[in-house]
């Protein structure tokens, strides 16, 4: 669940991101720093992004950073950064303003994450209030409820 996969020093609110690419950097870092993914797994989703365009980009406002377990998943584990100025992706015309990492060593270990980001996800007024949240800690408050919800 995201209680188990999310700290809240894996959250952060930053002003704006220099392009997809920093945002991608931005989003990452946390996980990176906690030794969760390696630097390799930020090189993998780019390149991927450069390849097949933004496929985790969902909807406006909400962007599911994710790459493949191999690519250097070391420990389940989320982030989220909320940038305060929309970032575009290439190739899409949605701005990002939430962008959830998400490292998962296996194809299994995150089901239950999907299943309460799925209801965030559902709910355009919740991914609003999420990239409005004052603080980290509201972010986190806010997902721990989402997983109550379920």
């Amino acid at each position: 669940m995201i209680s188990e996969m999310l700290k809240l020093e894996n959250i952060q609110i930053v002003e704006r991101a220099g392009d997809w690419k920093e945002a991608i950097h931005l989003s990452l870092e946390p996980l990176v720093h906690g030794g969760y993914v390696t630097d390799n797994y930020e090189k993998a989703i780019i390149k991927c992004t450069e390849e097949y365009g933004p496929y985790y980009v969902l909807a406006d406002d909400i962007a599911l950073v994710h790459g493949r377990p191999e690519d250097g998943v070391l420990e389940k584990q989320m982030a989220i950064t909320i940038v305060r100025q929309p970032v575009y992706f290439m190739g899409d015309d949605k701005n990002v303003r939430v962008l959830i990492a998400l490292g998962v060593s296996d194809s299994n270990s995150h089901i239950d994450v999907m299943k309460v980001l799925s209801l965030l996800l559902m709910d355009g007024g919740k991914i609003k209030a999420l990239a409005e949240v004052k603080s980290e800690k509201q972010a986190y408050e806010m997902m721990i409820q989402a997983e109550g919800n379920l």
